[in-house]
């Protein structure tokens, strides 16, 4: 590997996240209760009622690919995730396609967390008049992403600090939501209910959405306590923890709410719109406030992994050099944390000053690019592993082919059905990056490894 100025000698904070802190990673990258309220609606327009089981049944391949993150992971603890071990799979370019496509992923969802969390701000400060303006939206959205860079840079232990105390807060709201939903509804059929467009393959995407975030997990590997086993543990908790805590809510809404109320607020976010009228005035800001807490929260925990993955691609020669630089002082990614929050207040600014479905858009395509890299992820395992497969046969070769399938077969057929802006948006972005990551010199013989 050929070492870098400003990155010689230097390296991640070593052992400095156990098991909880990388488990509250995990789960607050997802964003629980951002993730909710800009996902229910979607769901219920695409599956109706059925909304929790199709969350339910789209854990078991999100679950699989968590799997295979564990057996690479096991062998090469790499910050990069993705990037490495489909690098090693299947070629230097495929790896930086890889590596291209979770970033990008990481950029385009910025722009939900910082409109999401300008836009609740204003209304919990009561500034109805701010949160309709697209200028004051950009304004405070760009503020609070550079916050949350800084607190990212200044160090992996604050971050994680942070993330306990913002994620309790989340959580214990949603449940509190959900407990008050289900008192005041009647009951709702999920297995024969109203199914709205009947659009199963756009369904399951948004609940990839809503589950991705587990792998940042994996992306503090370097940084965690026993880097081959705890982040896998993490990762497998706090799936487990998200399924759970998203079937409640899904099920409390449509109970509550209904099938078509939802359906017809698919383009905005559920919570805003019947928090009030479940909770009164108090109880809704309060709610408010806790999904303004989860997208700040996973404005950092977003920061951190995509830093990261950067820096792993620049130590590889995959990505321009000054990305691997660390910070002698906090232990952090510097070029890598500040040019991720500068491309992301970009891309977050260009959209929210001139389109009025900034949300929508971006969960089909943010949703698009994640399945992607966890087919690439999971289909990298057997190739990753040739040689050596039989002695752990199920995990490197049975779990791998059912992931990848599942997968495959959705990104098939939610072609059909997300749209022509979340395509087009993809398609642009791989285009880009292909021109940008094959215009690059290619390492000497020997460099660009470890």
């Amino acid at each position: 590997m050929a070492l870098h100025s400003g990155s010689r000698g230097r390296s991640l904070r070593r052992d400095a996240l156990g098991l909880g802190s990388s488990t509250a990673i995990g789960i607050a990258s997802t964003a629980p209760a951002y993730s909710l309220a800009v996902s229910v609606g979607l769901l219920a327009g695409y599956v109706g009622a059925a909304a929790p089981l199709v969350l339910a049944a789209s854990a078991i391949p999100v679950l699989l690919v968590a799997l295979c993150f564990r057996e690479l992971n096991r062998t090469e603890p790499d910050c990069g995730t993705t990037f490495p071990w489909t690098q090693k799979a299947f070629g230097l370019g495929t790896g930086r396609m890889v590596g291209w496509t979770t970033v990008m992923a990481c950029v385009l969802v910025m722009s939900n967390l910082a409109q999401v969390a300008a836009v609740y701000t204003y209304l919990l400060l009561g500034l109805d008049g701010a949160a309709d303006s697209r200028l004051a939206q950009a304004g405070l959205g760009t503020a609070f992403i550079l916050v949350m860079a800084l607190l990212a840079y200044r160090g992996i232990r604050v971050a994680a600090t942070t993330q306990f105390v913002l994620l309790t807060i989340e959580v214990v709201a949603l449940l509190w939501f959900a407990v008050n939903a289900f008192r005041q509804a009647g009951s709702v059929d999920i297995f024969g209910g109203a199914t709205g467009e009947g659009a199963w393959a756009a369904g399951v995407l948004v609940a990839v959405f809503l589950y991705w975030g587990w792998d940042s997990s994996f992306s503090v590997n370097e940084e965690t306590r026993d880097p081959s086993r705890t982040p896998a543990v993490a990762a497998l908790t706090a799936n487990g923890v998200l399924v759970l805590l998203y079937i409640v809510v899904a099920w409390a809404a449509v109970a509550y709410a209904g099938v078509d109320p939802l359906a017809e607020i698919a383009d905005d976010d559920f919570l805003a719109v019947l928090s009030n009228d479940l909770l009164g005035t108090s109880g809704g800001k309060l709610l408010a406030g806790a999904v303004l807490v989860s997208a700040l929260a996973s404005t950092q925990t977003t920061i951190l992994p995509t830093a990261r993955t950067m820096l792993s691609m620049a130590r590889r020669d995959a990505f321009p050099g000054q990305f691997a630089r660390i910070s002698a002082r906090y232990q952090t990614p510097t070029v890598a944390t500040w040019m991720f929050a500068g491309a992301s207040v970009v891309t977050y600014v260009s959209p929210v000053l001139t389109s009025d479905a900034v949300l929508a858009d971006s969960v089909a395509a943010v949703s698009l690019l994640v399945s992607l890299y966890y087919l690439a992820t999971a289909a990298a395992v057997p190739v990753y592993f040739k040689g050596e497969l039989r002695e752990r046969l199920v995990q490197r070769v049975v779990v791998p082919a059912v992931a990848s399938a599942s997968f495959a077969v959705v990104l098939v057929l939610a072609i059909a059905d997300v749209g022509a802006g979340p395509l087009v948006v993809v398609g642009v972005t791989m285009v880009v990056g292909a021109v940008i990551m094959f215009s690059m010199k290619p390492p000497a013989e020997g460099e660009g490894r470890r």
